[in-house]
């Protein structure tokens, strides 16, 4: 994918104006608000990437399969009359269930736009039905304990009749929702009020221009937003959109999986974790779900390089098994950078991160040392050369380095092409001269390496004087 983009007002960010390609990176020195670009990026496009229309419909036809279920043992003393409308209804619903299955799923949202108003005749068909039923049961002595069904009932088949009449709505407003969702439990903070740049007290939102995308504005505690219809289409086919950060998160992955199933759990006092973004569980829920998308070979060279591989067992825990021995070792008991490369190995092996996929990485760098940075930043071009359009965020002078050699052996066209080189100051704005990419690497280098050649200069020492 390419397509330039600006933020403003975000965190750390005042205006930040990006260019998005198959291989982006975004640098500057420490708190310049790398990771409110990345984790703010992977929020819009995780949350525009779901399928929205899909959801809605397939959630509400549910509840309609729940009442064909289970409001006969509600409802065991039935009349006549009544057992006829409930086998009646549960035929119609049937066959809803045949139409969305057939209408939705794999369409694009263009195509589900223009196939939502085939529903209209079954939804009015399952109503009339419903009417019928509610009709005769609301002048029994029983109805009361089975109006909650019918409530069940009503609102699911109102949502669906909704779906039919504004499908633009259902998605405007799932995206709506899930963007909301998905910036609090990221940034872990409770409104959106808590990410606008305070420096900046006289802008009153935060926004985002996504280009050929759309635009999203933030102001007080309401999101609007404006997407192309074409737009949506293209990030609706992406195949996965992953964020990687910490792997100290995969080191804690189970006590982390516990802790969420006991908030999950009702009536059990709720276990209080803050700086777990949402971004972790969405991958861990990946990382266990099946997928029959083509493996990328890539994953064997990083299996060799680290010397082993990680596997994910039936329960769900990961663990490491070392090349030449059979024993599964705990994450616990190896090193962070094995954890780092090895889980984007097992994506690569399990097909989760594969062509079309959007990946986001801030600070690949972490406990990397630098040959091992060397082969993460030239297994994130190679990805990016497959299909794979990749983000990285870092401040590291060794990937500025590795990204350079590896421009600097390829065509002119090919980089401009290829690379998006973004720089940041460290009041959060885009550093925008109009140089091509290879000469923004050598720019960030000397950025970042500032202070290291301060700090030598400091310390120069005249071996002259020393007897």
């Amino acid at each position: 994918m390419q397509f330039d983009i600006s933020i403003k007002n975000i965190g750390k960010i005042s205006q930040a104006d990006l260019k998005i390609r198959p291989f982006t990176v975004i640098a500057g020195k420490n708190s310049s608000g790398k990771s409110f670009v990345t984790k703010s990026l992977y929020s819009l496009f995780n949350a525009i990437n779901k399928d929205h229309i899909s959801n809605s419909a397939y959630k509400n036809l549910d509840t309609l399969n729940f009442f064909s279920e289970y409001f006969p043992k509600a409802n065991s003393r039935s009349s006549k009359d009544e057992r006829v409308l409930i086998y009646a209804l549960s035929q119609k619903i049937e066959i809803l269930n045949l139409e969305i299955n057939k209408s939705f799923g794999t369409n694009t949202f263009s195509d589900q736009l223009l196939i939502t108003h085939q529903l209209k005749e079954h939804i009015t068909n399952v109503d009339a039905l419903y009417k019928k039923l509610f009709k005769v049961i609301s002048k029994k002595e029983k109805f009361g304990a089975l109006a909650g069904y019918f409530d069940l009932f009503q609102k699911a088949l109102n949502e669906l009749a909704k779906l039919t009449e504004s499908p633009l709505d259902c998605i405007s407003s799932g995206i709506t929702e899930h963007i909301t969702q998905d910036l609090k439990e990221n940034f872990q903070v409770s409104s959106l009020t808590e990410l606008k740049n305070f420096h900046f007290p006289n802008e009153k939102s935060i926004d985002f221009d996504l280009g050929t995308l759309g635009k999203v504005k933030i102001t007080n505690e309401n999101l609007n937003l404006t997407l192309d219809k074409k737009s949506i289409d293209e990030t609706q086919k992406l195949h996965n959109v992953i964020y990687l950060e910490s792997p100290v998160y995969w080191k804690m992955s189970e006590a982390l999986k516990e802790i969420q199933t006991n908030k999950s759990r009702k009536g059990r006092k709720e276990t209080i974790l803050t700086g777990v973004p949402k971004h972790f569980y969405d991958l861990r829920e990946l990382i266990t779900t099946k997928t029959t998308a083509q493996s990328i070979e890539l994953y064997q060279d990083l299996n060799s390089a680290i010397q082993g591989e990680i596997t994910i067992s039936t329960s769900g825990a990961l663990n490491f098994t070392e090349k030449g021995s059979e024993t599964e070792i705990s994450l616990h008991n190896t090193a962070l950078g094995v954890t780092n490369l090895g889980i984007i190995s097992l994506l690569l092996k399990k097909g989760i991160l594969s062509k079309g996929s959007f990946l986001f990485i801030d600070e690949p760098e972490v406990h990397l040392h630098p040959s091992w940075q060397k082969i993460m930043v030239e297994t994130l071009f190679t990805l990016s050369k497959n299909g794979v359009n990749v983000v990285i965020a870092s401040h590291s002078i060794d990937m500025m380095k590795c990204v350079e050699n590896i421009m600097a052996n390829l065509s002119g066209n090919i980089v401009n092409d290829h690379f998006g080189i973004n720089q940041l100051d460290s009041n959060g704005a885009s550093v925008n001269e109009p140089t091509p990419p290879i000469r923004k690497i050598a720019a960030i280098k000397a950025d970042l390496g500032e202070s290291f050649n301060n700090m030598v200069m400091e310390g120069s020492f005249d071996w002259s004087t020393e007897e």
